[in-house]
Parts: structure tokens; C-alpha cells; sequence
């Protein structure tokens, strides 16, 4: 499109469009790759800070692969489906096109395998860790790059890129199994499920209706409790 739209300048007003080409070269080859440079550098602070935030919260590490696993599920019986989840300490949300009988079903079921030892539902391939991974690599890469080189260059980004890109979903398998997802789901147990409801806004106008599944966990207490009985 903007390719198209240069050479439409070209044609109605030459100079207008010499200038819009000199704007496009000079964010290309200068703007873009400071832009990526600043990205970067603040990019390496956050990206491992949300790593680590989930490697210390061993429930929500529990309840993500438990999620992973619902959604494999999932996908054994209705294909590709585009399903986006969220951990927390007391279960996880399901955004997509699925029934809450269906989702429930499938988190018993993931759970059950699970605990037969099928560890492999806990990873997959389209989790947020693999953004996190990208993004994080390509910033490392591209700093390495530029210590290495010297030179503050496009080429830079898009070797970066490439490589981030290539590497980041082997690197996101790794990452899930020993960072943000805990296999080991003995002793958790599903209570419920329920449809929550999620206002977004749209221009100044809220709109209110059911967003998400949430599937709540717990983990079993081997405290014993104390029974009151009436006589």
C-alpha cells in the first residue's frame, strides 16, 4: 500500500512525491532502527520481569499448564480453534468460541492425563511466553548486534528479526516447561466453571455481555476438618 501510494504521488504531484519518499527513507533507515534500539533496551528490563512473575507463583504456574492442556483438548475434538488464555491462583479464563460444558469437559479430561503423566499438554505453541520469548531475543540480538558492529543499521533489525523469529518457538517450549508452567498438577482439583461478563468500551460506550469462561482451581488441603454433628 505504501508503494502503491508513492507511485500514485509520483504521478500527480512529482514533488510531493519526492518528498514522501524522502520522509519513508528516512524512517526506514534512521527512525525505525532507533526506535527498535529504544524498544530494545526497555524491552529487556520488562520481558524477563514477566518471566520471573510467574516462576514464583508455583499456582499460577499449575493453573497455566492446566490451561495449556484444556486447550489441546480442546482442539483433539474441534480442530484449530482460536482460544486465548489466562493463569491465575485460582484457575483460568478461556476467551473463544466454546461451550462451558465443553471447556469444563476438557479441563477434567487435560487434568486426568495430565496426572497419567502426559506432561506435553502443558506447552504449546501459540502462549503468550512465545511473544515474551520473541520479543526478547530479537531485543538481545539486536543489542549484541550493535556492540558487535557499531552500527545503528535496518539491516540489524531485520537480522534480529529473522533470527528471533526462527529461534523464539524452540526457545518458548524450553521456557514454558521450566519457567511459566508446572506440569506436576497432583493434589489440584477443578470446582467450577462460570461465564463471566466483561465491560469494553467502545468510543465512550460500555458494552456488556459474557467475554470469557473462567475455570476455577483449587489445591487439595490434607488438613483434616472438623465435622459438627447435631444430636
Amino acid at each position: 500500500m505504501p508503494f502503491l501510494f508513492l507511485l500514485l504521488m509520483f504521478f500527480i504531484a512529482p514533488w510531493l512525491g519526492m518528498v514522501a519518499l524522502l520522509f519513508f527513507l528516512v524512517f526506514f533507515i534512521v527512525l525505525l532502527p532507533l526506535g527498535f534500539a529504544a524498544s530494545s533496551f526497555m524491552w529487556l528490563i520488562v520481558g524477563p520481569t514477566q518471566l520471573f512473575r510467574v516462576l514464583f507463583n508455583k499456582k499460577v504456574r499449575k493453573n497455566h499448564a492446566l490451561e495449556h492442556g484444556t486447550i489441546h483438548i480442546l482442539e483433539e475434538s474441534l480442530g484449530q480453534c482460536n482460544i486465548e488464555g489466562m493463569s491465575y491462583d485460582n484457575g483460568f479464563s478461556l476467551r473463544g468460541l466454546v461451550e462451558p460444558a465443553a471447556a469444563l469437559y476438557a479441563a477434567r479430561v487435560a487434568l486426568e492425563r495430565m496426572n497419567r503423566g502426559e506432561s506435553s499438554l502443558a506447552i504449546h505453541p501459540r502462549c503468550g511466553t512465545t511473544v515474551v520469548v520473541i520479543n526478547t531475543l530479537s531485543s538481545l540480538l539486536f543489542i549484541l548486534l550493535l556492540l558487535a558492529t557499531g552500527s545503528l543499521s535496518l539491516l540489524n533489525v531485520i537480522i534480529a528479526l529473522i533470527a528471533a523469529h526462527v529461534l523464539g518457538p524452540v526457545m518458548s517450549s524450553v521456557v514454558q516447561r521450566y519457567v511459566t508452567t508446572d506440569s506436576d498438577v497432583q493434589g489440584l482439583e477443578i470446582t467450577g466453571i462460570e461465564v463471566r461478563a466483561a465491560n469494553r468500551g467502545f468510543g465512550g460506550v460500555y458494552v456488556y455481555g459474557p467475554s470469557q469462561l473462567f475455570i476455577r482451581t483449587r489445591q487439595k488441603s490434607n488438613v483434616i476438618e472438623p465435622e459438627v454433628l447435631f444430636s
